[in-house]
Protein backbone atom coordinates (compact mmCIF):
# COMPACT_ATOMS: atom_id res chain seq x y z
CA UNK A 1 0.00 0.00 0.00
CA UNK A 2 2.27 2.47 0.76
CA UNK A 3 4.50 1.77 -1.98
CA UNK A 4 1.63 2.10 -4.18
CA UNK A 5 0.56 5.49 -2.43
CA UNK A 6 4.62 6.46 -3.81
CA UNK A 7 4.07 5.05 -7.20
CA UNK A 8 0.95 7.03 -7.04
CA UNK A 9 2.55 9.88 -6.02
CA UNK A 10 5.27 10.01 -8.01
CA UNK A 11 2.82 10.16 -11.11
CA UNK A 12 0.94 12.75 -9.41
CA UNK A 13 4.03 14.29 -9.22
CA UNK A 14 5.02 14.40 -12.39
CA UNK A 15 1.87 15.51 -13.60
CA UNK A 16 1.77 18.42 -11.44
CA UNK A 17 5.47 19.15 -12.20
CA UNK A 18 3.75 18.89 -16.34
CA UNK A 19 1.03 21.29 -15.01
CA UNK A 20 3.56 23.78 -13.39
CA UNK A 21 5.83 23.93 -16.28
CA UNK A 22 3.08 24.35 -18.46
CA UNK A 23 1.15 27.24 -16.16
CA UNK A 24 4.93 28.57 -16.22
CA UNK A 25 5.74 28.82 -20.29
CA UNK A 26 2.48 30.01 -20.01
CA UNK A 27 2.92 32.64 -18.03
CA UNK A 28 6.38 33.37 -19.41
CA UNK A 29 5.10 34.48 -22.76
CA UNK A 30 3.35 37.62 -22.16
CA UNK A 31 6.89 39.02 -20.34
CA UNK A 32 8.88 38.07 -23.60
CA UNK A 33 6.38 40.06 -25.86
CA UNK A 34 6.74 42.84 -23.41
CA UNK A 35 10.71 42.70 -23.81
CA UNK A 36 10.13 42.78 -27.03
CA UNK A 37 8.13 45.52 -27.09
CA UNK A 38 10.10 47.39 -24.88
CA UNK A 39 13.10 46.92 -27.36
CA UNK A 40 10.97 47.99 -30.03
CA UNK A 41 10.13 50.93 -28.19
CA UNK A 42 13.84 51.51 -27.02
CA UNK A 43 14.76 52.07 -30.00
CA UNK A 44 12.21 54.60 -31.07
CA UNK A 45 13.55 56.18 -28.17
CA UNK A 46 17.04 55.88 -29.07
CA UNK A 47 16.28 57.39 -32.58
CA UNK A 48 14.31 60.53 -31.18
CA UNK A 49 17.21 61.15 -28.89
CA UNK A 50 19.66 61.30 -32.13
CA UNK A 51 17.68 63.31 -33.87
CA UNK A 52 17.09 65.46 -30.51
CA UNK A 53 20.83 65.54 -30.13
CA UNK A 54 20.96 66.19 -34.07
CA UNK A 55 19.02 69.16 -33.23
CA UNK A 56 20.83 70.49 -30.15
CA UNK A 57 24.05 70.51 -31.74
CA UNK A 58 22.41 72.70 -34.66
CA UNK A 59 21.50 74.77 -32.12
CA UNK A 60 24.95 74.81 -30.83
CA UNK A 61 26.68 74.91 -33.57
CA UNK A 62 24.62 78.07 -34.75
CA UNK A 63 24.98 79.75 -31.23
CA UNK A 64 28.89 79.24 -31.72
CA UNK A 65 28.21 81.13 -35.21
CA UNK A 66 26.04 83.83 -33.84
CA UNK A 67 28.85 83.99 -30.96
CA UNK A 68 32.03 84.03 -33.79
CA UNK A 69 30.05 86.80 -35.62
CA UNK A 70 29.98 88.90 -32.49
CA UNK A 71 33.09 88.66 -30.87
CA UNK A 72 34.44 89.24 -34.59
CA UNK A 73 32.42 92.77 -34.56
CA UNK A 74 33.40 93.84 -30.88
CA UNK A 75 37.51 92.84 -31.81
CA UNK A 76 36.54 95.17 -34.60
CA UNK A 77 34.98 97.98 -32.74
CA UNK A 78 36.72 97.25 -29.64
CA UNK A 79 40.73 96.15 -31.25
CA UNK A 80 40.82 97.34 -34.87
CA UNK A 81 38.78 100.78 -34.79
CA UNK A 82 40.98 101.98 -31.86
CA UNK A 83 44.18 101.24 -33.69
CA UNK A 84 42.90 102.42 -37.03
CA UNK A 85 42.37 105.69 -35.68
CA UNK A 86 46.11 106.28 -33.47
CA UNK A 87 47.90 104.47 -36.37
CA UNK A 88 45.30 105.85 -39.51
CA UNK A 89 43.02 108.36 -38.51
CA UNK A 90 44.66 110.57 -35.87
CA UNK A 91 47.66 111.30 -37.66
CA UNK A 92 46.06 112.00 -41.00
CA UNK A 93 44.04 114.16 -39.61
CA UNK A 94 46.96 116.13 -37.81
CA UNK A 95 48.97 116.35 -40.92
CA UNK A 96 46.34 117.51 -42.51
CA UNK A 97 45.41 120.30 -40.18
CA UNK A 98 49.14 121.11 -39.37
CA UNK A 99 49.87 124.84 -40.44
CA UNK A 100 52.65 126.01 -42.17
CA UNK A 101 54.89 127.62 -40.08
CA UNK A 102 55.17 131.33 -41.16
CA UNK A 103 56.91 133.59 -38.86
CA UNK A 104 58.35 137.33 -39.82
CA UNK A 105 61.52 136.50 -42.27
CA UNK A 106 62.67 140.14 -41.86
CA UNK A 107 64.20 139.36 -38.90
CA UNK A 108 67.56 141.78 -38.06
CA UNK A 109 69.37 140.56 -34.50
CA UNK A 110 72.28 142.57 -35.02
CA UNK A 111 73.63 142.57 -31.46
CA UNK A 112 72.13 139.99 -30.13
CA UNK A 113 74.21 137.14 -28.54
CA UNK A 114 72.77 134.07 -28.32
CA UNK A 115 73.64 130.69 -26.63
CA UNK A 116 72.20 127.46 -28.34
CA UNK A 117 72.80 123.89 -26.28
CA UNK A 118 73.24 120.51 -28.92
CA UNK A 119 73.36 123.20 -31.98
CA UNK A 120 76.00 120.53 -33.46
CA UNK A 121 73.20 119.14 -35.51
CA UNK A 122 69.73 118.73 -35.97
CA UNK A 123 67.10 120.95 -34.55
CA UNK A 124 69.88 122.79 -32.87
CA UNK A 125 71.91 123.41 -35.77
CA UNK A 126 68.96 125.14 -37.25
CA UNK A 127 67.75 127.18 -35.02
CA UNK A 128 71.92 128.75 -34.75
CA UNK A 129 72.16 129.12 -38.30
CA UNK A 130 68.55 130.87 -38.59
CA UNK A 131 70.05 132.87 -35.76
CA UNK A 132 73.26 133.95 -37.36
CA UNK A 133 71.93 134.16 -40.40
CA UNK A 134 69.78 137.07 -39.40
CA UNK A 135 72.81 138.53 -38.04
CA UNK A 136 73.00 137.55 -34.15
CA UNK A 137 76.33 135.84 -32.79
CA UNK A 138 75.82 132.65 -31.68
CA UNK A 139 77.75 130.28 -29.69
CA UNK A 140 76.61 126.46 -29.84
CA UNK A 141 77.44 123.61 -27.22
CA UNK A 142 78.60 120.56 -28.84
CA UNK A 143 80.05 117.65 -26.73
CA UNK A 144 82.99 116.84 -28.93
CA UNK A 145 84.54 120.31 -30.70
CA UNK A 146 87.04 118.27 -32.48
CA UNK A 147 84.07 115.71 -34.20
CA UNK A 148 83.42 116.01 -37.68
CA UNK A 149 79.92 117.14 -36.86
CA UNK A 150 81.34 119.98 -34.84
CA UNK A 151 83.59 121.11 -38.11
CA UNK A 152 80.33 121.10 -40.40
CA UNK A 153 78.76 123.13 -37.46
CA UNK A 154 81.24 125.51 -37.40
CA UNK A 155 81.04 126.14 -41.21
CA UNK A 156 78.03 126.42 -41.77
CA UNK A 157 77.46 129.20 -39.04
CA UNK A 158 79.89 131.08 -40.60
CA UNK A 159 78.40 131.01 -43.80
CA UNK A 160 75.52 132.28 -42.87
CA UNK A 161 77.17 134.55 -40.77
CA UNK A 162 78.79 136.05 -43.78
CA UNK A 163 75.88 135.98 -45.84
CA UNK A 164 73.92 138.47 -43.55
CA UNK A 165 77.06 140.60 -43.28
CA UNK A 166 77.53 140.99 -47.16
CA UNK A 167 73.86 141.67 -47.17
CA UNK A 168 74.20 144.25 -44.91
CA UNK A 169 77.00 146.60 -46.29
CA UNK A 170 79.40 144.18 -44.78
CA UNK A 171 78.75 144.95 -41.22
CA UNK A 172 81.08 143.49 -38.90
CA UNK A 173 79.43 140.57 -36.74
CA UNK A 174 80.83 138.54 -34.14
CA UNK A 175 82.67 135.04 -35.24
CA UNK A 176 80.42 132.26 -34.36
CA UNK A 177 82.23 129.80 -31.30
CA UNK A 178 81.58 126.18 -30.83
CA UNK A 179 82.30 125.35 -27.32
CA UNK A 180 82.51 121.81 -25.74
CA UNK A 181 79.29 121.52 -23.45
CA UNK A 182 78.45 118.38 -21.63
CA UNK A 183 75.39 118.23 -20.27
CA UNK A 184 75.58 114.99 -18.43
CA UNK A 185 78.69 116.51 -16.13
CA UNK A 186 78.23 119.61 -13.84
CA UNK A 187 82.19 120.51 -14.09
CA UNK A 188 81.56 120.96 -17.82
CA UNK A 189 78.43 122.80 -17.55
CA UNK A 190 80.52 125.24 -15.52
CA UNK A 191 83.65 125.50 -17.55
CA UNK A 192 81.19 126.52 -20.26
CA UNK A 193 78.86 129.50 -18.58
CA UNK A 194 82.60 130.13 -17.23
CA UNK A 195 84.01 130.42 -20.74
CA UNK A 196 81.24 131.98 -22.52
CA UNK A 197 81.15 135.06 -19.76
CA UNK A 198 84.73 135.49 -20.39
CA UNK A 199 84.68 135.53 -23.88
CA UNK A 200 81.87 137.23 -24.71
CA UNK A 201 80.39 139.27 -21.66
CA UNK A 202 76.93 139.64 -23.04
CA UNK A 203 73.61 137.08 -23.36
CA UNK A 204 70.33 137.97 -24.65
CA UNK A 205 69.21 134.53 -26.05
CA UNK A 206 69.76 130.97 -24.64
CA UNK A 207 68.25 128.23 -26.38
CA UNK A 208 68.09 125.05 -23.95
CA UNK A 209 67.71 122.64 -27.00
CA UNK A 210 69.82 119.96 -26.17
CA UNK A 211 68.83 116.30 -25.14
CA UNK A 212 68.65 113.02 -25.20
CA UNK A 213 66.32 109.64 -25.00
CA UNK A 214 69.00 107.62 -23.60
CA UNK A 215 67.80 106.53 -20.30
CA UNK A 216 68.39 104.56 -16.95
CA UNK A 217 71.73 104.85 -16.25
CA UNK A 218 73.33 107.42 -13.93
CA UNK A 219 76.02 110.11 -14.91
CA UNK A 220 79.58 110.45 -13.37
CA UNK A 221 77.62 112.53 -11.42
CA UNK A 222 75.72 109.92 -9.57
CA UNK A 223 72.12 110.74 -11.26
CA UNK A 224 69.98 109.45 -13.99
CA UNK A 225 70.71 110.78 -17.73
CA UNK A 226 67.63 111.77 -19.21
CA UNK A 227 67.33 113.35 -16.17
CA UNK A 228 70.35 115.19 -16.04
CA UNK A 229 70.78 115.73 -19.68
CA UNK A 230 67.32 117.44 -20.58
CA UNK A 231 66.46 119.02 -17.19
CA UNK A 232 69.24 118.93 -14.37
CA UNK A 233 71.90 120.43 -17.17
CA UNK A 234 70.04 123.28 -18.67
CA UNK A 235 68.79 123.84 -15.03
CA UNK A 236 72.19 124.89 -13.91
CA UNK A 237 73.21 126.40 -17.09
CA UNK A 238 70.52 129.00 -17.07
CA UNK A 239 71.31 129.57 -13.11
CA UNK A 240 74.95 130.30 -14.72
CA UNK A 241 73.67 132.67 -16.82
CA UNK A 242 71.23 135.03 -15.55
CA UNK A 243 73.40 137.29 -14.20
CA UNK A 244 74.39 137.97 -18.02
CA UNK A 245 70.92 137.69 -18.95
CA UNK A 246 70.39 140.26 -16.76
CA UNK A 247 72.86 142.51 -17.66
CA UNK A 248 71.70 142.24 -21.35
CA UNK A 249 67.94 142.53 -21.18
CA UNK A 250 65.96 142.68 -22.67
CA UNK A 251 66.79 139.13 -22.76
CA UNK A 252 64.90 135.32 -23.41
CA UNK A 253 65.54 132.12 -22.14
CA UNK A 254 63.53 129.35 -24.56
CA UNK A 255 63.25 125.51 -23.60
CA UNK A 256 62.56 123.06 -26.19
CA UNK A 257 60.15 120.12 -24.90
CA UNK A 258 57.95 118.17 -26.66
CA UNK A 259 54.41 116.27 -26.32
CA UNK A 260 55.88 113.61 -24.55
CA UNK A 261 56.45 116.43 -21.00
CA UNK A 262 52.63 117.36 -21.12
CA UNK A 263 50.60 114.85 -22.46
CA UNK A 264 50.48 110.93 -22.71
CA UNK A 265 47.36 108.62 -24.43
CA UNK A 266 44.70 108.19 -21.34
CA UNK A 267 44.72 104.93 -19.81
CA UNK A 268 43.00 102.11 -21.21
CA UNK A 269 41.41 98.72 -20.00
CA UNK A 270 44.62 97.85 -17.98
CA UNK A 271 44.51 100.71 -15.76
CA UNK A 272 40.61 100.31 -15.54
CA UNK A 273 40.24 103.44 -17.73
CA UNK A 274 40.86 106.29 -15.00
CA UNK A 275 40.52 109.48 -17.71
CA UNK A 276 37.69 108.00 -19.32
CA UNK A 277 36.24 105.03 -21.10
CA UNK A 278 35.97 106.50 -24.43
CA UNK A 279 39.20 108.51 -24.04
CA UNK A 280 41.10 105.01 -22.58
CA UNK A 281 39.60 103.06 -25.34
CA UNK A 282 40.38 105.52 -28.87
CA UNK A 283 43.53 106.14 -26.29
CA UNK A 284 43.26 109.88 -26.80
CA UNK A 285 45.89 112.11 -25.10
CA UNK A 286 45.24 113.66 -21.89
CA UNK A 287 47.46 116.01 -19.50
CA UNK A 288 50.18 114.20 -17.53
CA UNK A 289 48.50 114.04 -13.77
CA UNK A 290 50.95 112.41 -12.24
CA UNK A 291 54.09 114.45 -10.51
CA UNK A 292 57.88 114.51 -11.55
CA UNK A 293 60.40 112.07 -9.89
CA UNK A 294 63.90 112.99 -8.54
CA UNK A 295 65.40 110.61 -7.97
CA UNK A 296 63.26 108.49 -5.29
CA UNK A 297 61.24 111.97 -4.15
CA UNK A 298 57.88 112.65 -6.37
CA UNK A 299 57.04 116.36 -6.32
CA UNK A 300 53.34 116.01 -6.89
CA UNK A 301 50.87 118.96 -7.81
CA UNK A 302 48.74 120.54 -4.92
CA UNK A 303 46.05 122.18 -7.41
CA UNK A 304 47.32 125.57 -6.35
CA UNK A 305 47.53 126.59 -10.04
CA UNK A 306 48.99 129.15 -11.63
CA UNK A 307 45.58 130.34 -13.07
CA UNK A 308 44.65 130.90 -9.43
CA UNK A 309 47.51 132.68 -7.89
CA UNK A 310 46.74 135.26 -11.31
CA UNK A 311 43.24 135.61 -10.09
CA UNK A 312 44.21 136.65 -7.06
CA UNK A 313 46.79 139.50 -8.55
CA UNK A 314 50.07 137.80 -7.54
CA UNK A 315 51.69 137.68 -11.07
CA UNK A 316 50.30 140.07 -12.85
CA UNK A 317 52.24 139.11 -16.28
CA UNK A 318 50.95 140.28 -19.66
CA UNK A 319 51.22 136.15 -20.59
CA UNK A 320 49.46 134.74 -17.80
CA UNK A 321 46.07 136.78 -18.54
CA UNK A 322 44.20 133.55 -20.74
CA UNK A 323 40.42 134.16 -20.51
CA UNK A 324 40.30 130.55 -21.71
CA UNK A 325 41.67 129.24 -18.53
CA UNK A 326 39.22 131.06 -16.41
CA UNK A 327 37.37 128.06 -14.77
CA UNK A 328 40.42 125.86 -15.61
CA UNK A 329 41.68 125.91 -11.71
CA UNK A 330 40.99 123.68 -9.19
CA UNK A 331 39.33 125.02 -5.50
CA UNK A 332 42.45 122.95 -3.28
CA UNK A 333 45.07 124.58 -1.90
CA UNK A 334 46.71 121.76 0.13
CA UNK A 335 50.83 122.09 0.34
CA UNK A 336 53.04 120.34 -2.06
CA UNK A 337 54.89 118.10 -0.08
CA UNK A 338 57.27 115.72 -2.24
CA UNK A 339 56.30 112.03 -1.51
CA UNK A 340 59.81 109.85 -0.98
CA UNK A 341 59.94 106.19 -1.37
CA UNK A 342 61.77 103.52 1.06
CA UNK A 343 65.28 103.40 -0.18
CA UNK A 344 68.40 105.99 -0.64
CA UNK A 345 67.18 109.39 -2.46
CA UNK A 346 70.02 108.98 -5.06
CA UNK A 347 68.21 106.11 -5.97
CA UNK A 348 67.63 106.42 -9.98
CA UNK A 349 67.28 102.83 -11.20
CA UNK A 350 64.55 101.29 -9.38
CA UNK A 351 61.76 101.15 -11.81
CA UNK A 352 62.96 103.16 -14.22
CA UNK A 353 61.75 102.78 -18.13
CA UNK A 354 63.66 104.74 -20.53
CA UNK A 355 60.40 105.99 -21.83
CA UNK A 356 59.09 107.17 -18.64
CA UNK A 357 62.63 108.86 -17.56
CA UNK A 358 62.31 110.90 -20.71
CA UNK A 359 58.75 111.78 -20.19
CA UNK A 360 59.79 112.69 -17.00
CA UNK A 361 62.58 114.70 -17.89
CA UNK A 362 60.22 116.99 -20.04
CA UNK A 363 57.56 117.62 -17.83
CA UNK A 364 60.18 118.89 -15.53
CA UNK A 365 61.50 121.26 -18.43
CA UNK A 366 57.85 122.60 -18.66
CA UNK A 367 57.70 123.01 -15.15
CA UNK A 368 60.79 124.48 -14.91
CA UNK A 369 60.23 126.92 -17.67
CA UNK A 370 56.92 128.35 -15.70
CA UNK A 371 58.99 128.29 -12.17
CA UNK A 372 62.01 130.58 -13.77
CA UNK A 373 59.00 132.90 -15.21
CA UNK A 374 57.30 133.59 -11.69
CA UNK A 375 61.06 134.06 -10.42
CA UNK A 376 61.96 136.43 -13.15
CA UNK A 377 58.84 138.51 -12.31
CA UNK A 378 59.16 138.75 -8.59
CA UNK A 379 62.62 139.79 -8.82
CA UNK A 380 63.43 143.67 -9.41
CA UNK A 381 66.50 143.13 -10.93
CA UNK A 382 65.29 141.15 -13.96
CA UNK A 383 63.71 143.61 -15.90
CA UNK A 384 62.77 142.44 -19.75
CA UNK A 385 63.49 138.65 -19.25
CA UNK A 386 61.41 136.37 -19.90
CA UNK A 387 61.07 132.69 -20.12
CA UNK A 388 59.17 130.55 -22.53
CA UNK A 389 58.27 126.68 -23.60
CA UNK A 390 58.40 125.68 -27.46
CA UNK A 391 57.36 122.06 -28.70
CA UNK A 392 59.11 121.99 -32.16
CA UNK A 393 57.16 118.31 -32.24
CA UNK A 394 58.40 115.25 -34.07
CA UNK A 395 60.95 116.22 -36.74
CA UNK A 396 62.86 114.52 -39.38
CA UNK A 397 66.29 114.08 -37.19
CA UNK A 398 68.81 111.78 -36.19
CA UNK A 399 67.02 112.14 -32.89
CA UNK A 400 64.12 110.14 -33.74
CA UNK A 401 66.42 107.29 -34.94
CA UNK A 402 68.50 107.23 -31.89
CA UNK A 403 65.88 106.26 -29.28
CA UNK A 404 65.96 104.68 -25.87
CA UNK A 405 67.03 101.50 -26.17
CA UNK A 406 64.20 99.02 -25.53
CA UNK A 407 63.90 97.63 -21.75
CA UNK A 408 65.22 94.45 -20.14
CA UNK A 409 60.90 93.39 -20.79
CA UNK A 410 60.75 94.74 -24.37
CA UNK A 411 64.06 92.95 -25.18
CA UNK A 412 62.74 89.34 -23.97
CA UNK A 413 59.31 89.87 -25.75
CA UNK A 414 60.14 91.33 -29.02
CA UNK A 415 63.36 89.37 -29.67
CA UNK A 416 62.94 86.43 -27.74
CA UNK A 417 59.65 85.61 -27.64
CA UNK A 418 58.55 86.37 -30.99
CA UNK A 419 61.55 84.79 -32.58
CA UNK A 420 60.25 81.36 -31.89
CA UNK A 421 56.75 82.60 -33.82
CA UNK A 422 58.40 83.37 -37.30
CA UNK A 423 55.04 84.21 -38.59
CA UNK A 424 54.17 86.56 -36.20
CA UNK A 425 58.02 88.19 -36.06
CA UNK A 426 57.37 88.38 -39.75
CA UNK A 427 54.17 90.86 -39.28
CA UNK A 428 55.75 92.55 -36.50
CA UNK A 429 58.41 93.49 -38.92
CA UNK A 430 56.59 94.18 -41.51
CA UNK A 431 54.23 96.38 -39.56
CA UNK A 432 56.55 98.60 -38.13
CA UNK A 433 58.45 99.04 -41.39
CA UNK A 434 54.95 99.93 -42.87
CA UNK A 435 54.23 102.14 -39.64
CA UNK A 436 58.16 104.14 -39.54
CA UNK A 437 57.64 104.69 -43.21
CA UNK A 438 54.40 106.38 -42.90
CA UNK A 439 55.71 108.23 -40.00
CA UNK A 440 58.90 109.32 -41.40
CA UNK A 441 56.50 110.94 -44.17
CA UNK A 442 54.35 112.95 -41.77
CA UNK A 443 57.06 113.92 -39.82
CA UNK A 444 57.91 117.79 -39.80
CA UNK A 445 60.80 119.04 -41.58
CA UNK A 446 64.46 120.29 -39.44
CA UNK A 447 63.38 123.62 -40.61
CA UNK A 448 59.62 123.89 -39.76
CA UNK A 449 60.85 123.06 -36.16
CA UNK A 450 63.97 125.83 -36.18
CA UNK A 451 61.74 128.13 -37.52
CA UNK A 452 58.89 127.51 -34.27
CA UNK A 453 62.08 128.09 -32.24
CA UNK A 454 63.17 131.24 -33.58
CA UNK A 455 59.82 132.70 -33.75
CA UNK A 456 59.19 132.21 -29.68
CA UNK A 457 62.74 133.05 -29.06
CA UNK A 458 62.32 136.61 -30.98
CA UNK A 459 59.22 137.56 -31.66
CA UNK A 460 58.02 141.09 -30.47
CA UNK A 461 54.63 139.77 -29.23
CA UNK A 462 56.63 137.79 -26.64
CA UNK A 463 59.29 140.38 -25.27
CA UNK A 464 57.08 140.84 -21.93
CA UNK A 465 55.03 138.13 -21.72
CA UNK A 466 56.65 135.02 -20.32
CA UNK A 467 55.78 132.05 -19.16
CA UNK A 468 53.85 130.52 -21.90
CA UNK A 469 53.95 126.72 -23.67
CA UNK A 470 53.90 126.82 -27.53
CA UNK A 471 52.73 124.26 -30.24
CA UNK A 472 51.51 124.41 -33.68
CA UNK A 473 48.77 122.04 -32.69
CA UNK A 474 47.07 124.40 -31.20
CA UNK A 475 47.09 126.87 -33.63
CA UNK A 476 49.42 128.86 -36.35
CA UNK A 477 52.10 131.14 -34.65
CA UNK A 478 51.29 133.98 -36.40
CA UNK A 479 47.38 135.04 -38.06
CA UNK A 480 45.91 132.77 -36.01
CA UNK A 481 42.70 135.49 -35.59
CA UNK A 482 43.72 135.90 -31.32
CA UNK A 483 46.26 138.35 -29.84
CA UNK A 484 49.39 137.80 -31.48
CA UNK A 485 51.32 136.45 -27.92
CA UNK A 486 48.14 133.60 -27.74
CA UNK A 487 48.97 132.49 -31.44
CA UNK A 488 50.50 128.76 -31.03
CA UNK A 489 49.86 128.74 -26.96
CA UNK A 490 48.50 125.70 -25.30
CA UNK A 491 46.30 126.83 -22.46
CA UNK A 492 46.79 126.05 -18.94
CA UNK A 493 44.02 123.36 -19.28
CA UNK A 494 45.86 120.99 -21.24
CA UNK A 495 49.24 121.26 -19.44
CA UNK A 496 50.32 119.40 -16.41
CA UNK A 497 48.57 119.90 -13.07
CA UNK A 498 51.94 119.92 -11.59
CA UNK A 499 53.45 122.54 -14.43
CA UNK A 500 50.91 125.10 -13.48
CA UNK A 501 51.19 124.42 -9.62
CA UNK A 502 53.69 127.10 -7.49
CA UNK A 503 55.02 124.82 -4.64
CA UNK A 504 55.78 122.31 -6.48
CA UNK A 505 57.54 124.68 -9.02
CA UNK A 506 59.25 125.48 -5.88
CA UNK A 507 60.05 122.44 -4.62
CA UNK A 508 61.46 121.16 -7.85
CA UNK A 509 63.84 124.13 -7.85
CA UNK A 510 64.95 123.58 -4.11
CA UNK A 511 65.25 119.69 -5.30
CA UNK A 512 67.29 120.56 -7.83
CA UNK A 513 69.66 122.83 -5.98
CA UNK A 514 70.21 120.27 -3.54
CA UNK A 515 71.33 117.89 -6.04
CA UNK A 516 73.79 120.68 -7.70
CA UNK A 517 75.46 121.14 -4.46
CA UNK A 518 75.54 117.73 -3.28
CA UNK A 519 77.78 117.15 -6.09
CA UNK A 520 80.47 120.20 -6.17
CA UNK A 521 81.18 119.28 -2.82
Amino acid sequence: APGARLAGGGAMDAAELRGVISRATTRKAPPQRAVAKKAEKTEEELEAERKRKDEEEKEEEELERACEQWCSKICRIGIVVPLLFSYVLYPLGEYGMRPNMVIDDNLSLAGTHAIVTGGCGGLGLETATMLARAGASVAVGCRDTRSDSAVQALKALRVASGKWSESNGGIAVSQPAVMQLRLDSMASVRSFAAQYTEQHGKLNLLVNNAGTRQACTTTDDGIEVAFQVNYLGHFQLTNLMLPLLRQSSPARVVHVTCRDGYVRPAHGWNQWFKDGWFKGWLGLPVPIVEGIRVGTTSVEPSFESVAEQEEDGDLGHAAMDDEDDENGGSAQTNAATPRRAKGDKSDWSTGCRPEKAYANAKLAVLTFSHELERRLRESSGSEGVVSHAVNPNVIATEFVAKGAPPSTSQQWSYFKVMSYFPPVWISRKAFTWVHTHVCNWMLRSVEHGARAVVHVATAEALAGAGGTLFDDLESAFVRCGRPAHKCGRVPRSWQPPVANDLQAGSKLWELSEELLKERKR
